[in-house]
């Protein structure tokens, strides 16, 4: 039987598929497609072509990553001239200002990372640091303790459990976040 004698029909399809034929529902999207309606302009790096992107985005991101180098030679320029002022090798103002880059980083993990939550919670509640460090004392947690996490010192195993009621999560976390094992 050729097609083109019979037009297709619904019960010819039903019975093209009972038959093992298996055919993409017809909402289901296609996994490639082309968009003749989009256009991506090149985003370079020293002359070079390194992707393309949407012009929505291309000029505000071009942007932002020519200020990161500005902002970057701009730090290691001054800790050039810290250095030159304090009669110190100047040769060193890279480190130095890797330092403070790796500073300004959110921890992921330590007693920093530990520090930078409990500043969240306390940004959560809308405490003055002053309130925050009296929230904290009533869970056994002085003001001492937050520093020394700040500077990235030790957490003392008694504060684990405190630390854990003022974040809101089990001490079991606030170990992996120390990397304790517990």
């Amino acid at each position: 039987m050729l097609l083109a004698e019979h037009p297709p029909t619904a019960n010819l399809f039903v019975t093209y598929l009972s038959r093992g034929c298996h055919m993409n529902p017809i909402d289901e999207p296609l996994p490639w497609r082309v968009n003749t309606n989009a256009s991506y302009v090149p985003l370079e790096y020293e002359g070079q072509t390194i992707g393309y992107c949407d012009p929505d985005y291309a000029d505000e991101l071009a942007h932002t990553m020519n200020e990161q180098i500005t902002l970057n030679k701009a730090l290691r320029m001054a800790c050039r001239d810290l250095l030159k002022r304090m009669n110190k090798n100047t040769s060193r103002a890279s480190e130095l200002a890797d330092r403070y880059i790796k500073q300004a980083k959110r921890p992921i993990s330590g007693p920093r990372a530990l520090a930078f939550m409990l500043a969240e919670r306390q940004r959560e509640l809308g405490l003055s640091p002053q309130e925050f460090f009296k929230f904290c004392d009533t869970f056994k947690i002085s003001e001492q303790d937050i520093a020394e996490m700040a500077d990235g010192k030790a957490v003392a195993p008694h504060n684990v459990a405190p630390i854990s009621r003022v974040l809101g999560i089990t001490p079991t976390d606030v170990e992996s976040i120390l990397g304790q094992s517990t």
